[in-house]
């Protein structure tokens, strides 16, 4: 919002009529872009998914492109997302007990390459990790396969053992159940379980569901 809010101040949008319609259109471009990859489409990184759908959104809404702002907008977008981003609340202390139970963590993410690394040891989280697998590693977007194999491999784990938590339905829960891992769905967003099951079909049912992490620390 904060990069975007910069990008269509400079572009002359008329935010208050405009503004929602921006954003709107720019997240439904930068999912329908991963779900092109998955349908096989050539891989196309985080940064330029989110300076296309940028300037796709200005196009749509009928304002000229600047090409360079752009540029500088989708770097604002990558730099912010290191430094607005912040644990939920209960990820440390859950991480510790995870950690203290001899299990190996991993993290799995469509997100910028290298971000992870460094948004986790900014809030000293870091070493609770065996393995970290970002988009950019496998050259792939989570469901395909590519990054769940990679990480169960990192891990040297069968998907049978592993449970796999989060939040997106059709990134984490239908890849997590295509690679026959226990699943954990956090649905924060307060989505339709039911709606999304019809979506995607019963077979990509999570196992568990819960509305926090701290619900889920809670189940352990």
């Amino acid at each position: 919002m904060v990069a975007s809010e910069w990008l269509m101040k400079r572009s002359n949008v008329d935010i208050e009529n405009h503004g929602e319609i921006y954003v709107r259109t720019l997240v439904s471009m930068y999912f329908k872009a991963i779900e092109e990859t998955v349908l096989g489409a050539p891989f196309v990184t985080p940064f330029d998914i989110i300076k296309n759908a940028m300037t796709k959104s200005l196009e749509v809404l009928g304002y000229t492109v600047d090409s360079t702002l752009v540029e500088e907008a989708t770097q604002r977008f990558k730099t912010l997302h290191v430094e607005l981003s912040t644990p939920y609340p209960g990820v440390p202390e859950l991480l510790s007990k995870l950690e203290n139970y001899g299990l190996k963590l991993g993290v799995l993410t469509n997100s910028f390459e290298g971000d992870t690394e460094i948004i986790l040891a900014k809030w000293d989280l870091l070493q609770h990790f065996d393995a970290i697998v970002d988009c950019g590693k496998v050259r792939a977007f989570k469901p395909m396969p590519q990054p769940f194999e990679g990480i169960l491999s990192i891990l040297d784990t069968a998907p049978s053992e592993t449970l796999y938590v989060g939040d997106e339905y059709y990134a984490d829960m239908v890849g997590g159940k295509r690679q026959s891992l226990v699943t954990i769905w956090i649905n924060h967003r307060e989505n339709s379980l039911d709606d999304l099951i019809v979506k995607y079909g019963s077979e990509n049912t999570p196992d568990y569901v819960t509305k926090t992490i701290a619900e889920f620390a809670d189940m352990l």
